[in-house]
């Protein structure tokens, strides 16, 4: 079972996500400071293997990537938005950056709430 977790960590600004697959469409969700849209699925590897992506939207920032790709990842995903774009924590508890925010990123005054990456 793989877990994915897109956690907003922008200090009182809501994230909208919309993450989905092929087959499933998790539907565009409001994410408040500190929540996290999470979801468990079985991967499938291979023909027709799972992929996952999600559009994330704060203002008039905008986010689109791949969450997960089965040819790629094998284990769970924790995504972290913060002012700068989407950092992950793949490999531990230390926040990678990974995608920017398509207009720059948020200003200071709306920076995160949860220390530094």
């Amino acid at each position: 079972m793989i877990t994915i977790d897109v956690k907003n960590e922008l200090c009182s600004l809501k994230v909208i996500a919309h993450c989905q697959s092929k087959d499933d469409d998790l539907r565009a969700q409001v994410l408040d400071t500190g929540s996290a849209l999470s979801w468990n699925f079985t991967a499938r590897y291979g023909v027709g293997a799972t992929v996952f992506w999600c559009n994330l939207a704060v203002r008039d920032k905008r986010i689109s990537f791949t969450a997960f790709n089965a040819d790629d990842d094998k284990n769970d995903i924790y995504w972290v938005v913060r002012k700068e774009g989407v950092y992950t924590r793949i490999y531990g508890p230390a926040a990678k950056f990974q995608f920017g925010w398509r207009n720059g990123a948020l200003s200071v005054a709306e920076s995160y709430c949860y220390g530094g990456p």
